[in-house]
């Protein structure tokens, strides 16, 4: 029997971006693993989607003003903490990746440890 990987769900979220069309076309053509959604904020309510849905990434613009000052990465953490959130910078080719982390800290060489193993980590590509 085949071990089948359910499928990534991505929200796109957008208000009048052509890159963030753009970005839901491509990752589109690869609906075998990613579920894509663009979200424009003027008609579907991000939080409640976001919550109801709990997308495992989302996707922001960062040249869509409007979209960031609607859903500021903080409050996506907040609404979908078990997302990556990644924001894409177009004017200097760049993405910047968000991920929420909760841990109990009960003593501060607790928050010693965390600091240094966050440190040692770095993204591989």
């Amino acid at each position: 029997m085949e071990n089948v990987q359910p499928l990534l769900t991505v929200f796109i979220l957008a208000h009048r971006s052509l890159l963030s069309g753009g970005i839901a076309s491509t990752l589109s053509e690869y609906g075998s693993v990613l579920n894509v959604r663009l979200i424009d904020s003027e008609t579907i309510n991000i939080p409640e989607i976001v919550q109801t849905e709990a997308p495992s990434i989302i996707i922001l613009d960062a040249g869509d003003s409007d979209i960031c000052k609607k859903t500021p990465v903080t409050k996506l953490l907040e609404w979908a903490p078990n997302a990556k959130i990644i924001r894409l910078d177009l004017a200097s080719d760049r993405i910047r990746i968000f991920s929420s982390i909760e841990l109990q800290i009960n003593h501060a060489v607790d928050l010693v440890g965390l600091i240094q193993s966050l440190s040692r980590t770095e993204l591989s590509l």
